[in-house]
């Protein structure tokens, strides 16, 4: 490793992967390491280190719930990032998600670093909106949606990316090759996705007659998720008899292997702060019905790659999927405007370069001339 180039620290509190390490683990791939030197504060046990393709210096380092660690043991850690930012030099501190920004914060005062927060979350809370932003020399923000909750003049939109060399770009099947339209919902099992709703419509479709469908639910309540709302959907989809029609698929590795398989997904979520399971929908070739709430609708403006229905209505959402199944809407010229645009907007070698433009914004104001078309707030 050259010794110009800049230490940059990425810290995050979890050790498995939900959609903020994912993305998290997608910039780390894209960053240019021909500039930056990349260290990673995570806890011992990160399962997901395998996943950085790009050289790193990883740090196990466990970020405890700030209530629980709150006084000693809490300054402890945050003098133990100190240490790491001395040792190396570190020029940024990237801090990632809701808890490591806490931890970082102090060290506006203890370091002369540059402290960026990637704000990935929506939230009505006071110290997450007004005081926590005071720290930062710059919050990102994954979508306008995260960004208009935060009073700091200090933030910028950078939206989450894609990385197609995960998946291969092959569609596996055609609309409805086989008479049965196949719908895909994705990301972890809690209240505010609203996987409920969904069955609802799936419900209203069968009372009207279309019956020749498949759900499939993948995802668990592993990571942030509720066994109760789990537990509570199972039973509606029994309830309601769907139950050879709904495929709990569980949690799956490859989830855009299996969004090949769908004809369409759905994301349905309440105040979903960006939706990355949209974008990886659409590099999969496949369209997107979506509630309009939260960031998920800037997603379908910036890519025509789906629907958008009225936040929460059920009776709209079950028409957007007759609308598929009777092929009301061109199905390939959603799945071909939503794959170019994926790739062209949210590819993570364009959103790697916006964050590095504010990297070196950072270290040298003034210097770098604004970039046509970066979002700035």
């Amino acid at each position: 490793m050259r010794d110009n180039l800049i230490p940059v620290l990425f810290v995050t509190h979890a050790a498995k992967k939900g959609g903020a390490e994912q993305s998290l683990i997608h910039l780390m791939n894209y960053l240019d390491t021909a500039r930056y030197r990349i260290f990673f504060i995570s806890p011992p046990n990160t399962a997901y280190l395998k996943e950085i393709r790009t050289e790193f210096v990883h740090i196990p380092l466990a970020l405890g719930s700030i209530k629980k660690r709150l006084g000693f043991g809490y300054m402890e850690t945050v003098l133990r990032i100190r240490a790491v930012v001395k040792r190396h030099g570190i020029a940024i501190i990237h801090a990632n998600g809701w808890r490591a920004p806490w931890y970082i914060a102090p060290l506006r005062a203890l370091t002369n670093c540059k402290l960026v927060w990637h704000h990935r979350d929506h939230t009505h809370l006071k110290m997450f909106n007004k005081v926590l932003p005071r720290f930062f020399d710059q919050v990102i923000c994954i979508s306008h949606f995260v960004a208009g909750a935060i009073a700091t003049d200090k933030k910028t939109v950078i939206y989450n990316g894609v990385d197609p060399e995960l998946t291969l770009p092959t569609k596996s099947r055609e609309l409805m090759e086989d008479g049965k339209l196949v719908i895909g919902t994705f990301g972890r099992i809690v209240e505010w996705k609203r996987y409920d709703r969904v069955v609802d419509a799936m419900k209203k479709l069968t009372d009207t007659g279309y019956t020749n469908w498949r759900l499939l639910i993948v995802g668990d309540a592993s990571v942030d998720g509720s066994q109760h709302y789990y537990h509570d959907l199972m039973h509606k989809v029994l309830d309601y008899g769907l139950e050879h029609q709904v495929d709990f698929y569980g949690y799956s590795p490859a989830p855009l292997e299996v969004m090949k398989e769908c004809d369409l997904t759905i994301n349905f979520s309440l105040n979903e702060p960006f939706g990355r399971v949209i974008i990886e929908s659409m590099l999969a070739g496949t369209p997107v019905i979506v509630s309009d709430s939260g960031g998920a609708p800037e997603i379908i403006h910036h890519t025509g790659g789906g629907l958008i229905v009225p936040d929460g209505n059920v009776d709209e959402l079950a028409d957007a999927i007759r609308s598929f199944y009777d092929r009301k809407v061109n199905h390939g010229e959603l799945a071909l405007s939503g794959y170019r645009n994926v790739m062209r907007e949210f590819h993570m070698k364009t959103i790697a370069r916006q964050v590095e433009h504010a990297y070196q914004l950072l270290l040298h104001p003034g210097s770098v001339a604004s970039r046509s078309g970066e979002v700035t707030l």
